[in-house]
């Protein structure tokens, strides 16, 4: 082979090997993991990760049933998602601490959806033991992504704007704002804060409070709220809601109520509700072994229905009510409020209250 063929050989290899480099996928930006300590038998080791937005449009989280700590996704006008993950320790060295943190694995991965997938084994040394582990999860990704957590023992705070939220936890905490399409929370001893949220709003706990703030429910579907053992309260709320509470009073303030299908159900606990406007909307509300106050504008325009218990009692005041002799007793009062066009039925069980006061 001639000189000239050689180098016109060598320069065509140079090309495709710079050519192959150029395609290939942008590696994962990672920071070498060690132990640190945090004094007081405390340490922990940290891990980055940087990913450019590919194809995904969603995030899902998944924890292991025997580790909790705190998860902390936030969005912005970024191309990458970044994380951090802490693993913190409370052990009696250093060793022991590198042990821990083998035992606690991490996959980051991405198809349609990038999957944030924590692993630690059943019976890790921690379990039972006066040794304890967490994880700290702290995540950016694009704005109007999906999000959704499967965990337990995690406090979570998680600020959007996402597209739809579906989250599923027990014993832990969640923080939730800004949501545009499609909200589902559904949890148990977990304590539940969702303000900004708009579309289908689904939100189901126990032994814990449920807060919604600056709601907007969806035309087709009420907001619902179920608690047990836990109030529910609602500031703000423009749309339709249904909410269901058993041994914990229901708490609606500045509450704008439109359209059919909202109902207040409570058992053992009270109801009360502030109602700023009614548009001729329709309003059932039940209570076992409880009362009911209820606050509606003096312009309010609706046909009322109140029965109470043996032993209960109604009170009104600050609206007129028409009515008859016939659908007015110690248990019971039924009339026109202005031309009537919304509807409001009220049943407490027992010896309850029900008073309506207009303002």
């Amino acid at each position: 082979m001639s000189m000239i063929s050689r180098k016109h050989l060598a320069r065509k290899l140079a090309l495709a090997t710079i050519t192959t480099l150029c395609v290939l996928p942008q590696p994962l930006h990672a920071q070498a993991v060690k132990i640190q300590s945090l004094g007081g038998g405390r340490y922990m080791s940290e891990s980055v990760r940087e990913v450019p937005v590919g194809i995904s449009r969603a995030l899902r989280i998944l924890g292991p049933e025997n580790l909790g700590g705190s998860i902390v996704v936030t969005t912005g006008a970024t191309q990458m998602v970044r994380l951090e993950l802490l693993k913190i320790f409370k052990v009696g060295s250093e060793s022991e601490a590198a042990t821990l943190e083998r035992e606690i694995t991490y996959d980051l991965r991405e198809s349609a959806t990038l999957e944030l997938e924590v692993s630690s084994r059943s019976g890790a040394p921690w379990e039972g033991k006066e040794q304890s582990a967490r994880v700290e999860i702290t995540l950016t990704i694009p704005e109007g992504w999906d999000l959704e957590i499967r965990g337990r023992f995690f406090e979570m705070d998680l600020s959007g704007p996402f597209r739809r939220t579906d989250i599923q936890t027990e014993y832990g905490r969640i923080k939730l704002s800004g949501v545009t399409q499609k909200t589902r929370v559904v949890g148990s001893y977990t304590a539940m804060e969702l303000s900004n949220v708009k579309g289908e709003i689904v939100a189901q706990t126990s032994f814990a409070d449920l807060i919604v703030r600056d709601a907007i429910p969806s035309a087709e579907r009420p907001a619902r709220l179920s608690d047990v053992n836990g109030s529910i309260v609602v500031e703000k709320l423009a749309g339709a809601v249904i909410a269901e509470s058993e041994n914990a009073p229901i708490f609606l303030s500045d509450v704008v109520l439109l359209g059919a299908g909202s109902s207040l159900r409570a058992r053992n606990g009270m109801i009360k509700a502030d109602i700023s406007e009614f548009g001729n909307a329709e309003l059932d509300i039940r209570n076992d072994n409880g009362a009911v106050i209820l606050r509606v504008p003096k312009g309010l325009s609706a046909r009322l229905s109140c029965v109470v218990g043996n032993g209960g009692s109604i009170h009104t005041g600050g609206i007129e009510i028409q009515t008859h002799p016939d659908l007015l007793s110690v248990g019971r009062l039924e009339g026109i409020i202005g031309t009537g066009k919304g509807v409001i039925d009220i049943d407490v069980a027992g010896p309850g209250q029900i008073g309506i006061q207009g303002f």
